[in-house]
């Protein structure tokens, strides 16, 4: 299938909404990441809003895009509804950022952080097609999820050890980048694990398109290596300098490993970015559902 880079561009900016939300609700519970509430909800509301627009330019009439809401119960209806609410809600919670009412901002991150775990599910339910069989899989979404969460608390991450306490908020920071980091490898395995066992299998939507084929460099060096491994890598060793400067055995400066969790952000977006394209390289449709 023709790469989609409109709705492409989309996921990816949600995905980067949904990561920092539900790291900016964490800390909101937790009482942390005060410093950087209001860059971090900025970063959020404008990737929502540029994916957002960019998302519309996937439509051959894109002043016909209200006539999504004379059919709730389809997938775009769904997104555009989740969207304009998370938009309302991130916008609000920017203000408050700069405001002091702690409960108010804390109910707010709270929310924004539940609908930041809905807001990539929803966009990858859309693909959800019978018709699609490397499409037509929970871990489709899943995927989205896990992408954006390794993305969103990467960034965010390496915000709070460059501009927040990083001194008594870098390790949990850390720890929450690590485990976005791991949720993101476990989901993208996942959905290769499915590419691979898909049912009405033909060449066109073969796993060996990844493993040996012609889609072989785009997994193996965007995905696998620079999209999963290094990002994997640079979270892991930031976490073991921290925990080694914490101990007093030679403190790293802060702002060095915020440089390596911004490295690991940018990684983990090119391997998003391969293997939504590897996604719609192999989602060709089934004849026998079609004729």
């Amino acid at each position: 299938m023709e790469i989609q880079w409109p709705l492409l561009i989309f996921s990816v900016c949600l995905g980067v909404t949904s990561g920092a939300f539900v790291f900016l609700g964490v800390g909101e519970l937790k009482g942390k990441f005060k410093d950087v509430r209001f860059l971090g909800a900025l970063i959020a509301f404008v990737c929502l809003a540029v994916g957002g627009c960019v998302s519309v330019l996937h439509m051959g009439h894109p002043e016909r895009a209200t006539h999504l809401l004379g059919n709730l119960g389809s997938g775009l209806s769904k997104e555009l509804f989740i969207v304009a609410i998370m938009g309302i809600v991130s916008f609000a919670y920017l203000i408050l950022a700069k405001k002091d009412y702690p409960g108010a901002s804390k109910a707010l991150g709270v929310v924004g952080g539940v609908l930041g775990l809905a807001l990539p599910v929803v966009a990858g339910m859309s693909y959800l097609i019978a018709a699609r069989p490397a499409w037509d899989s929970i871990t489709l979404p899943l995927m989205y999820l896990g992408a954006g969460l390794g993305m969103g608390m990467l960034l965010m991450c390496g915000l709070v050890l460059l501009r927040g306490n990083a001194a008594q908020e870098g390790g949990f920071a850390l720890r929450l980048a690590l485990a976005g980091v791991a949720i993101m490898v476990i989901t993208s395995l996942a959905y290769v694990i499915w590419i691979a066992v898909a049912p009405y299998q033909a060449p066109s939507r073969s796993i060996e398109r990844l493993i040996s084929g012609d889609l072989a460099l785009l997994f193996w060096g965007a995905v696998v290596v620079i999209g999963l491994v290094i990002p994997a890598v640079l979270t892991g060793l930031a976490c073991m300098k921290a925990t080694k400067g914490d101990k007093g055995s030679g403190a790293t400066d802060p702002k060095k490993l915020a440089w390596w969790l911004f490295a690991a952000f940018a990684c983990s977006g090119v391997g998003a970015v391969a293997l939504r394209v590897i996604m719609y390289d192999l989602g060709t449709s089934v004849e026998s559902f079609i004729y």
